[in-house]
């Protein structure tokens, strides 16, 4: 799951219920605010944060992000009416990703669900959307609390997840089934995550235990705390869109009267098939499906740095503009997304150089796993298109 976008406004955040633990383990002492919660950038250094997620594993604060219990009978009907996620197909145990649309199709935002009993599911979101889903759940058999200020959230991932968490006694947990429990009366749940090409575990237990999980995985384990400029080049790796960075939510670009975008135009059409069923938004994307007028691009850029907003050309003219990016220590570039035409859409192109210098320097169209699922998706439109758009676990 990914942070929307970071706080510009907020003066006085409020603290996870993981803060203690995660202020007394953040050497760098940096910190931004998420959905306005406090959150670490950096523990020990970027570099060493890296090579901890892609050789080991390592623990993230995931307070900022929000979540909501859903049950009842109508609780899978529910999900699918609210999002593109294939709620009413997944069995106990499975998790999907989808997104929320809006009427027109356009994407107010991302999500993931995760199937804990026949009439109990778990949803996680960037941002809080209370009033879409009061307006979602009329008439039908379902209860949904947001459980955020209630539980800690705290994702392992990295190849050694099972060992960090079966060395810390967690061994019935594991990246591939979600799984719900009761603990002083509150109810807890492990869930499989996926933070860009990294799987993992998010772990949601009460509040009051916060501190307490934080230090058996950290004492009796070799986990490592990753704080978000880490994350960010993980994701731009993946090639994930971040709302808020990327692309702007649907109910907010119409506020602001600029341009919301479809599922195609950020990269993730697989994430809302046409052929999936009903979902919140399905009519409005049937009649906009094939007409991209903006691309979102996952770039290589031949250089150690560029800027958010630096120009995007190809053949000479403007396409679009860098929206964002990150040095990436295994590729030995920057990686960036751009927002572009999509009468541009091609492989090579060329990023302005940062003010005091003065030139372009050469781009290319990156690969990642999320433009792979699309692409297979966009392959497979003719005939089942189940395995490429599922975020299955």
């Amino acid at each position: 799951m990914i942070f929307p976008g970071e706080d510009i406004l907020v003066d006085s955040p409020r603290t996870t219920p993981l803060f203690p633990a995660v202020a007394s383990a953040s050497e760098a002492n940096l910190w931004t605010s998420i959905n306005g919660w406090t959150a670490a950038r950096i523990y020990s250094s970027v570099s060493e944060e890296y090579e901890a997620a892609k050789s080991a594993a390592v623990l993230a604060d995931l307070g900022p992000l929000t979540r909501y219990s859903v049950r009842g009978g109508d609780a899978a009907d529910f999900l699918s009416r609210l999002s593109t996620a294939p709620a009413a197909g997944l069995q106990v145990g499975e998790s999907a990703r989808g997104l929320i649309l809006d009427d027109d199709g356009l994407v107010v935002d991302l999500v993931e669900v995760s199937r804990l009993s026949e009439a109990l599911f778990v949803i996680t979101v960037p941002s809080p959307h209370g009033r879409r889903i009061q307006l979602a759940r009329r008439g039908m058999d379902v209860n949904v609390d947001d459980i955020s200020g209630q539980v800690a959230a705290l994702g392992v991932f990295g190849p050694q997840t099972s060992a960090v968490l079966s060395a810390a006694g967690l061994k019935s947990v594991n990246e591939t089934i979600a799984a719900s429990s009761v603990l002083r009366g509150v109810e807890t749940a492990a869930r499989p995550i996926q933070f860009g090409a990294l799987p993992g575990v998010e772990l949601i237990f009460p509040k009051e235990e916060a501190l307490t999980i934080w230090e058996r995985i950290m004492r009796r384990s070799a986990g490592k705390p990753i704080g978000v400029d880490t994350l960010e080049i993980l994701r731009l790796e993946s090639g994930a869109p971040r709302p808020g960075i990327d692309f702007i939510a649907a109910d907010r670009a119409r506020k602001s009267g600029e341009s919301g975008r479809t599922p195609e135009e950020i990269g993730l059409a697989h994430l809302a098939p046409l052929d999936r069923g009903w979902f919140n938004g399905r009519r409005g994307l049937r009649e906009r499906a094939g007409r991209p007028e903006n691309r979102l691009i996952s770039l290589a850029i031949d250089d150690e740095k560029t800027m958010r907003g630096a120009a995007v050309f190809q053949a000479g003219k403007k396409a679009g503009k860098i929206t964002s990016f990150a040095w990436s220590p295994s590729r030995k570039r920057v990686v960036a997304f751009a927002d572009i035409s999509a009468a541009t859409y091609g492989k090579d192109y060329e990023i302005s150089l940062p003010a005091p210098a003065e030139g372009v320097v050469a781009a290319r169209r990156l690969d990642t796993p999320e433009s792979a699922l699309a692409s297979a998706f966009a392959n497979e439109q003719g005939g089942s298109s189940g395995a490429a758009t599922d975020f299955r676990r």
